[in-house]
């Protein structure tokens, strides 16, 4: 009897070896035959860090009866993002939010009218401003990737989503034939605000190259992004005339880099 007992023991303990050895081996076939690297069964990250700076052509619509000639220069933004995966294991999906600094700078001719001027717009517009704007965005994006981020070496990828803005204080300089008659710090407010006077928002959409690395932490991509401004913003100060709004909508390309959390 004991001994039947020891047989048994031992038939169960050499399948029990026999069958880890077949599930080892089904794995190492399995992960030969769908990923074409080597790859940890770990957990699969589902956050993800992104940091970009891009470089942006601005267009302008104004106010064609109290300014002229205007001519878009430097516009830049820097932006900190954070994604989370929506599906899981196929990283195709994502949620992202984050913040952006964004800077755009402008001249126009317009009128300048001294404390004691008639404001009188006879179309004389003489006087060169030059304008400085930030702003702070916070991008609330939808982005889906064509191929699997975790397991592709590289993938295309679409993100579309609302930008909610803030005006923050800027700059103005009025000069005339070249001499300066007046400079000051302005915080432009748009026609119609969101939650408050100097907040609005832009539409979003972008198309982007990215370079991952299925064995690593990072990934490199470069992005092409268009944004559209709904509302227009006003300059007003006590020498400027009264009406003189701008809209704005660019084109964009930044590039930047990802990692997991």
């Amino acid at each position: 009897m004991c001994i039947k007992k020891c047989f048994i023991v031992l038939v169960l303990i050499l399948g029990s070896k026999n069958f880890y050895a077949y599930s080892l081996y089904e794995c190492k076939k399995i992960e030969k035959e769908t990923f074409p690297y080597p790859v940890r069964f770990q957990k699969t990250p589902l956050r993800f860090s992104k940091l970009n700076v891009g470089i942006l052509l601005q267009r302008y619509y104004y106010n064609t009866f109290h300014s002229k000639n205007l001519s878009a220069g430097a516009s830049f933004l820097i932006g900190y993002h954070q994604e989370l995966a929506l599906d899981g294991i196929t990283n195709k999906n994502f949620f992202s939010i984050g913040i952006e600094y964004l800077r755009q700078s402008f001249s126009f001719n317009s009128y300048y009218f001294t404390q004691d001027t008639f404001k009188l717009y006879n179309g004389q517009m003489g006087y060169v401003y030059n304008v400085s704007i930030n702003e702070c965005a916070i991008p609330i994006l939808y982005k889906h990737n064509f191929s699997r981020e975790n397991n592709d070496v590289q993938g295309i990828y679409f993100s579309v989503g609302y930008v909610y803005r803030i005006l923050l204080e800027s700059s103005l300089s009025v000069s005339y034939q070249g001499l300066e008659q007046d400079r000051k710090n302005i915080r432009p407010s748009f026609k119609i605000g969101v939650l408050n006077q100097y907040a609005n928002s832009y539409v979003h959409f972008s198309l982007a190259f990215q370079k991952n690395n299925p064995q690593g932490k990072m990934k490199m991509y470069i992005e092409l992004f268009g944004r559209y401004g709904f509302s227009p913003f006003l300059i007003k100060t006590s020498f400027t005339a009264s009406n003189l709004y701008f809209g704005n909508y660019f084109v964009g390309v930044s590039v930047g880099i990802k990692w997991r959390r």
